[in-house]
């Protein structure tokens, strides 16, 4: 468990420290200039991993990962921390400077992910909760 968790919720980090800021989307808006993105993208993708959860398809390979990952800032060059979103159907990824307050976006991401499925997913997927519902998750019911 992350004792950062516990600090404030989610809206009084925001409120503190301002809002997550999406560097990455499916649909065409996002915080960053457009000619930054993929600079962002391979950054994400070369982050350090820091929790993740994932839904598999019937083949095996994934068709839906919600990682947290501190990464490198491609203009900035500072570390950063951020939600990664990856599905077969869409894609999205936010950051922050601060880390709490992106472990909670995480963890929001995976929740409502279960609450609201993007993905046509089979019954028993919904039988014992987060637990079934995602092949990995380390976020707690």
């Amino acid at each position: 468990m992350n004792a950062a968790l516990s600090i404030k919720p989610m809206g009084e980090l925001a409120e503190q420290y301002g809002p997550m800021r999406t560097v990455l989307s499916h649909r065409s808006g996002a915080d960053v200039p457009h000619g930054q993105r993929q600079a962002y993208a391979l950054n994400l993708l070369g982050g350090d991993e820091l929790r993740e959860s994932v839904i598999n398809g019937d083949d095996g390979t994934a068709d839906l990962i919600i990682r947290f990952v501190k990464y490198i800032d491609p203009v900035t060059q500072e570390h950063r921390f951020a939600v990664d979103y990856w599905s077969v159907d869409r894609y999205w990824a936010s950051d922050h400077s601060t880390r709490a307050l992106a472990e909670l976006s995480y963890e929001k991401a995976v929740r409502d992910e279960f609450a609201r499925p993007t993905l046509r997913l089979s019954l028993e997927r919904f039988t014992r909760g987060l637990e079934s519902f995602y092949d990995v998750t380390d976020v707690q019911p």
